[in-house]
């Protein structure tokens, strides 16, 4: 990828020049942005960062060889945005390095012009334009495709024409609207056609005029499949080696994915099939030689099964299962990317990463990707020269492990965990696995409460708590304002809240932290909850068989399926039972109740028969009348032992609150960090802190007083308990706030 400035620019900056024989090399560190026009003759240019194109610039390179650098694939890339790129006897593209693995760049032809004169494009994912917006314009004269090329993948409103070329060819077809057609994909020495909207189907706006062009290898591209859309039927004949990139958005269901299309592709609204005349048995290589899979929307569900290569895998949401498979390696990643991000989890079983070791051998490095909130979760696997990366909170555990070649590991975001696991999948639960509803939103925004605010703050505290604690839980998300006040719902994203007020706390806090206790997660992330824009409230009558209106808890029933037989995720509720109790309706409605087996639900002060309410009335209090019909649910489907419910009761306002330290001096101790000063502003008040729903997370620990043993599992909570557990938190109350102090003051700068 190639960014610059101009040529004098870069010399007093980032630019160093050599003499390369006769040939000039111009070295390029970070992003070169065309001013007006610059014109370069008989240069080699090493570019590490991406070439932009604004609108009005051009950039006219003559007899010039262009490499885009970086430590990976895809990191940089050739962005047009309005400007002209005009190559005459030149090579460009991506880069090999010292150890001979290739890095490939991707040029994105979205708004703008290419004339390529005898030109040649090396070790590229391909010349791409923009699918909605914008107006590419490719001129290929003499157009040759140089090593790992990748195709000219026609999309949006693409204008290409190549005269005398010799280029891969991927053709964008558009499926949401419907239709029928058939495609010749043979591959041609000399081709002169058109392909636009009169020979493809409705939807199409992009235009390729082939003379005498060589295409040897053909590209599939059927985006925009969805399951609600009317059927689309795409026929191909002549097609060897084709390779088929599906793009999919909230897939649910089964598919099998086949090279021989004997049985036709059915995938979301769209059917895929070889036409009868295709060439006789003993032709060779009829058919699909591998896919490229891309998935996007919340609500993609679905498994993939098969016996195929899959070159190209990327996803920005939802849960895929790839597996399990008859055999390990019937279905493989090649790796040439392999990209999740956004909240995409990808749990692949019995599957190969990497090239298949029955190809032939070669330096390049397959990539495996995580970013984001993203998770890959790798059972019983093999890989073969692979490198595992991660950035923002996306983590990757991989458990049955064979190694083949090298694996590299970098883990810039969440952790990579290698055979975490025995390959039988047996769980070795360290840590308990925790996820968090809390109505809990920023303590400024005015609301009607006593306080003059929208929720009561002491779950801010509860947070900064917890955070303090983080490196005892294996955290999988945190649901913030999961509420129903009406002020609520044109409040800015909470979310973005409690990343600035928490997260920038804890990255401030962590390293200290880590020094002296360990274990702490690189980054915790946040979201909003699914009903704090609406005040949705809990309807028993309801199926809900659908979570799509309800992200965060189709995230959390995500993490369930990625479960091991003995392992359970932890439901802290710090407020409102309604996104537990949707969860609870969706997996009865949908007939998934054994998933409820590894779930176990830990709400404070949801019931109570001595504080708030009484012995005939324990559910009237606060919590539980926010959604009563909610709770009521879930204390039904309690009862019934359909699921886990400990109902802690009043004992952390009443036990650790109350029991604990009292006066400013002692907790004036607290603001020596970051994380400590949250704790202690959040909910300062009867001369302490207000951090009572943190009782959900001590029981956890069980080392503080009480913990789940003592608490029954059927959602009750009798007077007996709930006075023995309030007791037995208030002894330990010192031994807690001493404990969170230890650790504020660790972190210290």
């Amino acid at each position: 990828m190639i960014r610059c400035a101009a040529y004098l620019l870069l010399l007093t900056l980032s630019a160093q020049v050599e003499l390369a024989g006769a040939e000039e090399t111009i070295k390029i560190d970070g992003d070169w942005i065309v001013r007006g026009e610059e014109a370069y003759r008989g240069k080699r240019i090493l570019l590490d960062g991406s070439l932009i194109l604004p609108k009005s610039s051009k950039l006219i390179l003559t007899d010039c060889s262009l490499e885009i650098t970086g430590e990976y694939s895809r990191q940089h890339s050739v962005e047009w945005q309005g400007g002209a790129l005009l190559t005459t006897n030149c090579t460009v593209g991506g880069h090999v390095n010292e150890a001979g693995t290739a890095i490939h760049t991707v040029f994105h032809l979205y708004d703008g012009l290419w004339e390529a004169t005898n030109t040649t494009v090396a070790y590229s994912y391909g010349i791409s334009f923009h699918w909605e917006k914008g107006k590419g314009i490719l001129r290929g004269n003499r157009l040759k495709a140089g090593p790992r090329p990748d195709a000219i993948i026609l999309s949006g409103e693409a204008d290409v024409h190549l005269v005398d070329s010799d280029f891969p060819i991927g053709i964008g077809v558009y499926c949401n609207k419907g239709g029928e057609t058939t495609l010749d994909l043979s591959p041609h020495d000399s081709l002169t056609t058109t392909f636009d909207r009169s020979n493809l189907l409705p939807g199409v706006d992009w235009k390729l005029r082939l003379e005498n062009t060589r295409v040897h290898q053909w590209f599939l591209f059927l985006r925009r499949i969805g399951d609600w859309q009317p059927p689309a039927k795409v026929t191909v004949s002549g097609a060897k080696n084709l390779i088929v990139s599906l793009f999919v958005h909230n897939l649910s269901g089964e598919v099998e994915l086949t090279n021989d299309l004997e049985t036709p592709l059915e995938i979301g609204n769209l059917t895929l099939s070889h036409g009868v005349e295709d060439s006789p048995e003993g032709s060779g290589n009829r058919g699909i030689s591998m896919y490229a899979m891309y998935f996007s929307g919340a609500a993609t569900d679905a498994t993939i099964r098969g016996q195929t290569h899959i070159c190209e895998w990327m996803q920005s949401g939802g849960t895929v299962r790839v597996g399990p498979l008859e055999k390990n390696g019937d279905l493989t990643f090649g790796c040439t990317t392999l990209e999740l991000s956004g909240e995409a989890k990808l749990i692949a079983d019995g599957v190969h990463f990497g090239r298949p070791l029955t190809w032939q051998p070669e330096q390049n490095i397959g990539e495996a990707n995580v970013k984001g909130s993203a998770h890959l979760v790798a059972r019983d696997i093999s890989t073969n020269n692979l490198r595992m990366r991660t950035e923002g909170s996306g983590r990757v555990e991989v458990s049955g492990l064979i190694r083949n070649g090298t694996l590299d590991t970098v883990a810039e975001g969440g952790p990579i965990e290698l055979n975490k696991e025995a390959s039988s999948g047996q769980a070795r639960q360290t840590k308990p696995k925790v996820w968090i509803y809390t109505d809990m939103s920023d303590p400024q925004l005015p609301g009607g409460n006593h306080r003059g605010t929208i929720n009561d703050p002491d779950d801010v505290s509860a947070m900064a708590g917890y955070l303090l604690m983080a490196n005892e839980f294996e955290t999988l998300g945190i649901v913030v304002a999961s509420t129903h006040r009406n002020e609520h719902k044109s409040t800015p994203d909470q979310a973005k809240w409690a990343r600035r007020l928490f997260g920038d706390a804890y990255q401030a806090d962590l390293q200290k932290l880590n020094q002296q206790f360990e274990g702490y997660p690189k980054q915790l992330d946040f979201v909003q909850s699914c009903i704090k824009e609406t005040g949705e409230k809990f309807t028993p009558t309801r199926q809900y068989e659908s979570l799509a209106t309800y992200p965060t808890v189709a995230s959390l029933l995500n993490h369930v399926d990625e479960l091991n037989d003995n392992e359970v995720i932890n439901v802290l509720c710090w407020g409102s039972l309604t996104e537990p109790a949707i969860l609870v309706a969706h997996c009865h409605a949908t007939q998934q109740t054994e998933k409820l087996k590894h779930v176990r639900f830990i709400a404070h002060w949801t019931n109570s028969p001595l504080h708030q309410g009484s012995v005939e009335r324990p559910g009237n209090v606060a919590n539980c009348r926010e959604d009563a019909a909610a709770c009521a649910y879930m204390k039904r489907i309690a009862a019934s032992g359909a699921i886990r419910y400990y109902e802690c009761g009043a004992i952390g306002q009443h036990g650790i609150v109350s029991g604990g330290p009292k006066g400013k001096e002692y907790f004036d101790q607290f603001r020596s960090s970051k994380l400590g000063t949250i704790f202690v502003d959040g909910k300062y008040v009867h001369d302490g802190v207000d951090h009572s729903d943190a009782a959900t997370y001590w029981v956890l620990l069980g080392e503080w007083g009480v913990d789940l043993d003592d608490i029954a599992a059927d959602g009750t909570n009798s007077v007996v308990i709930e006075k023995k557990n309030e007791a037995a938190f208030r002894a330990a109350s010192h031994r807690i706030h001493d404990e969170l102090l230890s650790r504020s003051r660790s972190a210290a700068p």
